[in-house]
């Protein structure tokens, strides 16, 4: 009787009590950007996108051209901005091209630029914990296309900006001007859309800026289409 009884008590607290069991992660496998690096061959000098925990790729800051391939760094953020618009040129008119400018303690970097191959549109990772040190610009570039203004910050660009807090550039690849604007710096007026060639019934709730010129790279300035 007396071990029915316990069966019975042990059955009930099964019933009532839901047990969780944790996912158990081994200390040696932190993603943790110190241990990663000591323990891994390929890329120790990389950052390392780990978001939730879970390693996604290794993405090494922008490499000179050097043999040693070293990390470059740069003065200023428009500087390493002007650079890496430049090598994205070099590389490739017809897609739109993005990363983020990281601050190190040497001066600031740059992450390589991602691609999803299209015209109008590019994503690349602004999480602040996917990257060793902290990100302090984006920038990517608009290819010289008919029917869009290359030149200005899109209203998806600026929420961009907004949401994450740190400034953004974009090279306009049909005059070489790379454009700057940080969060709070305004937009453009109506009669400044206009004369972008913006048509009145574009403009309601449009919010875009050309943001100020820091640099210019040389381009072609063909029209791709």
């Amino acid at each position: 009787m007396k071990r029915f009884i316990v069966a019975a008590a042990a059955l009930l607290l099964a019933a009532c009590v839901t047990v969780t069991i944790l996912p158990h992660r081994d200390p040696a496998a932190s993603w943790d950007q110190a241990n990663l690096k000591i323990n891994d061959h390929g890329c120790p000098s990389a950052i390392f996108v780990a978001p939730g925990g879970n390693l996604v790729q290794c993405e090494t800051p922008y490499k000179s051209d050097t043999p040693q391939g070293d990390v470059k760094f740069f003065p200023t953020t428009n500087a390493a901005a002007l650079y890496i618009v430049g090598k994205i040129y070099e590389h490739s008119h017809y897609f739109e091209y993005g990363g983020v400018i990281v601050k190190s303690s040497k001066g600031y970097a740059l992450s390589a630029p991602k691609t999803q191959r299209h015209g109008m549109d590019v994503a690349f990772n602004e999480d602040p914990e996917a990257y060793e040190f902290p990100i302090v610009a984006s920038y990517h570039v608009h290819p010289c296309l008919s029917g869009v203004v290359p030149s200005v910050f899109s209203p998806q660009d600026l929420a961009g900006a907004r949401v994450t807090n740190h400034p953004a550039y974009v090279l306009d690849e049909c005059t070489g001007a790379l454009h700057y604007w940080a969060p709070g710096d305004g937009y453009m007026s109506t009669d400044a859309l206009l004369k972008l060639g913006v048509g009145p019934m574009e403009l309601r709730g449009v919010q875009v800026s050309a943001g100020k010129i820091i640099g210019h790279i040389v381009v072609d300035g063909v029209l791709l289409n």
